[in-house]
Formats: structure tokens, sequence, C-alpha cells
């Protein structure tokens, strides 16, 4: 049943593509020019990346269970050296603000495609069963494209902070000294393991096609058709949305290389931590063991890559976005030079 499952939404994602490839055709008749290359190239990645997402977060989840069954099995390890307690969820105002604030944003998103559906669709002249059937398949199409990034994006950010906390505990008994090295060591490598492995094969492909690359492209096109292009059918409200949406865009990827940022640095610590271990150590072996692992550390020093060649950091950021505005730029000047 769960196979059948998989292979609808495989299915309605293909069509969702083609119905969008369609529609934009009739709506925008300056896509087909070569003037909006720019715009055609990022439309039609933005429908891949959705589909990728859709695809890996479907055939991933195996992958994914084995490796949070694995950062489970070294955060109970860590639990009987004492190094860190249960966790316990107490939930807080805060907590209770940030899923309210989480829902309202994807509830609000979602209606607001719906009402737009439903408001274009009382201008045909089809029948009303034949427009009302196309309508829903049109919100089922939507739906699954935008949920599924969505979901992919948040579950990504979760499972990374994980990670970084359990490097971030490990650096910390390191200097407390009440443990052994090799033992510290061997969770250490097994987590930094386990992230490569959901950077290069669970979120690798999809991370830069569908989260990073989609994003990115919502973005370019959102600032060029709903704010400084705006089509004639598009009122106040249009662009009210279109600004919120921009804005979440740019939170979600400012979020995702912070993040990546700040967990690339926690594990590069290992080699200060070690150092500073070395120093007040007085054991002649575990001098040794420390000094070996440095020495490793330095020819390991680790970068936070998605599939192996997309570096996820501040300055890549800084850089993708210099290149964001310049096709941006490229773009508007072929339109008004038209």
């Amino acid at each position: 049943m769960f196979h059948i499952l998989r292979y609808l939404i495989i299915g309605v994602s293909i069509l969702a593509i083609y119905d969008a490839n369609l529609r934009i055709k009739v709506d925008d008749s300056e896509i087909s020019e070569i003037t909006s290359l720019i715009m055609l190239g990022c439309f039609e990645l933005m429908m891949v990346g959705k589909f990728i997402s859709t695809i890996c977060r479907l055939f991933y989840d195996n992958q994914l269970s084995t490796a949070l069954t694995k950062l489970e099995t070294i955060h109970e390890k860590l639990i009987q050296l004492n190094v860190v307690r249960p966790i316990n969820i107490k939930i807080d105002c805060f907590t209770v603000v940030g899923i309210l604030g989480i829902n309202s944003y994807f509830l609000t998103y979602n209606m607001s495609m719906v009402f737009w559906y439903k408001y274009k669709s009382h201008h045909t002249t089809t029948v009303f069963n034949i427009r009302l059937m196309i309508l829903n398949l049109t919100q089922i199409e939507w739906f699954i494209s935008n949920v599924c990034p969505f979901v992919a994006l948040f579950e990504y950010i979760l499972v990374i902070l994980y990670i970084k906390w359990l490097v971030n505990k490990i650096n910390g008994h390191i200097m407390e000294g009440y443990s052994t090295i090799s033992t510290l060591r061997d969770m250490y490598l097994d987590v930094v393991e386990c992230l490569n492995y959901v950077n290069r094969s669970i979120y690798g492909l999809s991370g830069i096609v569908g989260l990073i690359g989609t994003n990115f492209v919502q973005i370019l096109n959102t600032l060029y058709r709903g704010l400084f292009f705006p089509t004639e059918n598009l009122d106040d409200v249009d662009i009210i949305t279109s600004v919120i949406e921009v804005s979440i865009k740019i939170i979600n990827i400012i979020l995702l290389y912070k993040i990546g940022h700040i967990t690339e640095k926690e594990v590069n610590r290992m080699s200060l931590v070690l150092h500073k271990r070395s120093v007040i150590e007085r054991n002649p072996r575990i001098k040794r063991q420390i000094k070996y692992f440095i020495l490793r550390r330095l020819h390991e020093h680790y970068r936070f890559e998605m599939y192996g060649m997309c570096q996820i950091n501040l300055r890549q950021l800084l850089t993708l976005s210099n290149k964001l505005c310049s096709y941006l730029v490229i773009q508007i000047l072929f339109k008004l030079n038209k």
C-alpha cells in the first residue's frame, strides 16, 4: 500500500510539472522569448527542484532512519558516561509560539494559494463540475509539490542541530577529562560520519537543488514578477503576499547557511579542545593519544558540504547572493531594453 502511495505521489508531481508548464505559457507570453531565458531557467529549476525533493523524501526514509538510530546510540553512550541527561521535552511559551508561528505560516501560505486558484477558476467559462475537478486536482498537485520541500528543509535543519549538539557535548566533556580519549574520539568520528552521510546521500542532491536552488530561484522570480514588473491582474494583496513570500524564503536561506556555518565551526573546534587538553594532561599515554588525534584532525579539516560540492557557510551565501543580484539585474536590463 505504501509503495502504491509513493508512485501515486510521483505521478501527481510529474503532472504538476506538466500543468505548471502549460499554465505559464498561457499566463505569460513573455516566457517564450529569448530575453526571458533566465526566468525560464529559474521556473524549470524550481519545478524540478520540488520534484527531486519529493522523490528523495519518499525513497530515503530507511537511510535517514539508519543515521538517526546511530545518532541515538551515541546519545545513549553519552548518557551512560554522564555527559548529558535524557532529553525532557518541556513546553514553554517560546515553544508554543514557535509551533504556532510555523503552522500559521504554513496554513496561511496554503490557504492563500487555494483562494487564488478559486478566484482564477471563477473567471472561466467551463462547466462547474469540470472546473471543480480541475481545481481540486490543481490544489493536490500544488500541495504535494510544496509540502515535501517544506518538510525536508526543517527536517534537515533539526537533524543538523542535533548533530551539532552531540559534537558540542563531546567537545565539552574532553576538557573535563572524566572519560577516556579513545571513547570520545570514536563517538566523535561516528557523529561526523553520520553528518557526512546525511549531507552526501540523504540530503545531498535534494539539498542543493530542492532546498537551496529552489529558494533562490523563487526569490528571483518573485522579485521580478511580483514586485519589479507585476502583471496587470495583480492587486495590492498579491504584492503584499509576494513581499511576505520573499521574506520567508530569505529567512529560510539565512537560517540554513547559518546552521551549516556554526556546525562546521563546532566540528573543527575539536582541534582546539584537544590542544587545550594536551596542555593540562599529565599522563604520557593519554598525551600521545591526544597528539595523534590532533595530527589526524590537522589533515582532516572539516568542510560542511552538500553532495561534496556545495559548501554551506556564510561566505558561500554571500557569493550566491551576489550571483542572484547579477541575474536579476541582467533580466531587468533585458526587460527595459526590449
